[in-house]
């Protein structure tokens, strides 16, 4: 009899588990149907518009990256930014048909260390960081993402929350070492601001828009160069609903 409840249990467990499991599925169908679909196809083929969704390079991507593409779109191309019109959970679920597609069984949430988060915050936080906010672009954690802003690994216990949260929303009140701004105005009246290195009285580097190399400026052939007081940091912190806050916080606080 113990045996026979037991099995019970178990089987009823299970079948909460895949009830669940399909219910954000069967979401997610409907929501690639309205909107995606129409792009990439009703299998994930692809369109004219759209790329497939069911290739090598799409079913390569990790959960979060993929959540992170459907939250922020892809800049250049015509993947539009689906965070600020669906819900976390809307994203998830068809993040999760997306998987099904590819021939998997929905999202298994995943941290890039390929351990398994147990904070929906801290995913939820890391899409955001990786897709609507952009973050990826100028800081790195975990050996991905730019240079122009600081590594992030260990931002979690190098700062408490306060600090945390007042570095988020005062991006300028305390730039890092190294990380500070310079603007160059040109002989032409053109301005070029970003992370500057080597400043000496003859010349000085200052990091291009997209991080991937230093240009030098020679002090005598441009008008001015300024120093700059306030971060390369966008200050939109503040502007974020409090959930997307809180999300995005977690997910710092965890690194």
């Amino acid at each position: 009899m113990n045996k026979l409840n037991r099995g019970a249990g178990l089987l009823l467990g299970l079948l909460l588990c895949l009830s669940q499991v399909q219910a954000g599925v069967g979401e997610g169908q409907e929501l690639y149907d309205a909107y995606c679909q129409i792009c990439h196809g009703g299998l994930g083929e692809g369109q004219a518009m759209g790329k497939p969704v069911t290739d090598s390079q799409a079913s390569g991507l990790s959960d979060n990256e993929l959540i992170g593409v459907i939250s922020g779109g892809r800049s250049g191309t015509g993947m539009a930014a689906w965070g600020g019109s669906l819900s976390e959970q809307e994203i998830i679920d068809v993040a999760s048909y997306i998987r099904v597609l590819q021939g998997g069984t929905g999202l298994a949430l995943q941290e890039e260390s390929g351990a398994a988060s147990d904070d929906p915050a801290v995913s939820a936080g890391e899409a955001l960081f990786n897709g609507q906010l952009g973050c990826v672009s100028c800081h790195s954690y975990d050996d991905r993402g730019g240079n122009i802003g600081p590594i992030l690994d260990g931002i979690g216990n190098r700062l408490d929350a306060a600090e945390l949260r007042e570095a988020l929303i005062n991006p300028s009140a305390s730039i890092a070492s190294g990380y500070g701004a310079k603007t160059v105005i040109t002989t032409e009246g053109g301005r070029i601001t970003g992370r500057f290195r080597n400043d000496t009285e003859l010349a000085v580097q200052i990091q291009s828009a997209d991080g991937t190399r230093w240009n030098t400026y020679f002090k005598d052939r441009v008008q001015e160069v300024i120093d700059e007081t306030t971060s390369l940091m966008p200050d939109v912190f503040a502007d974020l609903p409090v959930r997307a806050q809180e999300n995005l916080q977690a997910f710092l606080r965890s690194l």
